[in-house]
């Protein structure tokens, strides 16, 4: 069982590595969003492998909340991509990179 976590994508905006605030105006350079407090959790989901995470959390076949290994809270209803968090039945929170998995 993993939990997955968002982080606000009307707030922040991750491109090539860096992170941006979205403003009114322009986007501002800021530090990536701090884990758990500037994130929502967007799904419980019921496998032992954490690349089926990202496959289910992701609109490939079907809307991923449709997925029946998910359990989708409603409060992100977009799909798990760079920078979203991945906490194991242990507790170890992984950041999703741009290629795999990072411990955090």
């Amino acid at each position: 069982m993993f939990k997955v976590y968002h982080y606000d994508m009307n707030k922040y905006h991750h491109s090539f590595g860096k992170w941006y605030l979205r403003t009114p105006t322009a986007m501002q350079d800021v530090d990536a969003p701090k884990f758990p407090d500037e994130y929502v959790l967007a799904a419980d989901v019921n496998t032992d492998d954490i690349d089926d995470v990202f496959r289910l959390t992701n609109n490939i076949d079907r809307n991923w909340d449709e997925n029946e290994e998910v359990n989708a809270t409603g409060k992100s209803l977009r799909s798990t991509s760079v920078g979203d968090v991945v906490v194991d039945a242990e507790g170890k929170a992984l950041i999703c990179a741009s290629m795999g998995w990072e411990e955090i």
